[in-house]
């Protein structure tokens, strides 16, 4: 018993640091630097590829915000990656095999 109350703990912290995290993700602002260069304002820590020039988001920079090729590696979220969550047997061409918000029976497709 010990260990399920560890375990039902454990899983709301670390759930409750995501819905944190992704709060936060969602606060952030596309600007026209970044914009220009087809990037999107995401932690710099969190980019999958930086773009070549810095400080293309001034206005969220103090908040360690870089203009990025790419959605933050930490985004999980289908609908963020571009995608819809369907049912399972059906087919679809690209597949996100990391959704975190997918129900049972269910995968993310990319639609492209």
């Amino acid at each position: 018993m010990k260990y399920f109350v560890v375990l039902v703990f454990l899983s709301a912290f670390v759930y409750g640091r995501d819905e944190d995290y992704f709060r936060k993700l969602d606060a952030l602002r596309p600007e026209a630097p970044c914009n220009s260069v087809g990037g999107v304002c995401t932690f710099a820590a969190d980019c999958p590829l930086l773009t070549e020039e810095s400080g293309l988001c001034p206005e969220q920079r103090s908040q360690g915000v870089e203009c990025c090729y790419g959605v933050s590696r930490k985004e999980t979220r289908c609908r963020r990656q571009g995608g819809e969550c369907w049912p399972s047997d059906q087919r679809c061409g690209t597949e996100f095999k990391g959704a975190s918000d997918c129900g049972r029976g269910e995968k993310c497709c990319i639609l492209v």
